[in-house]
C-alpha cells in the first residue's frame, strides 16, 4: 500500500510545481505589465509638465489671420446670398 501512497504523493507534488510555475509565470507577465503602465504614465506627465520645443506659431508660421479672412468672406457670402434672395421675394 505504499507504493500506491508515494505514488499519488508524487503525481500531487509534480501537479502543485506544475501550478506554481504556472501561476509564476501569470505573476510576471502582470508585473511587467504594470511596470509598462507606469512608464507609460511617467512619460505622458513628462510630456504634459515640458511640451515639445517645435510649435508651428513659434516657427512663424501662423495662420489666424487667413482663417479670420476665410470666416469673413464666408458671412459676406452668406449674407449677401440671403439678401439677394429676399430680394427676389
Amino acid at each position: 500500500m505504499e507504493p500506491q501512497v508515494s505514488e499519488v504523493l508524487e503525481i500531487q507534488r509534480l501537479r502543485t510545481r506544475g501550478e506554481t510555475i504556472m501561476t509564476d509565470k501569470i505573476n510576471m507577465v502582470i508585473n511587467l505589465s504594470i511596470l509598462a503602465l507606469l512608464i507609460y504614465l511617467a512619460v505622458q506627465v513628462h510630456e504634459l509638465q515640458n511640451p515639445p520645443k517645435y510649435q508651428p506659431a513659434m516657427m512663424g508660421y501662423d495662420n489666424s489671420l487667413e482663417l479670420k479672412y476665410n470666416i469673413q468672406e464666408f458671412l459676406n457670402n452668406a449674407l449677401k446670398e440671403a439678401i439677394n434672395q429676399q430680394e427676389k421675394q
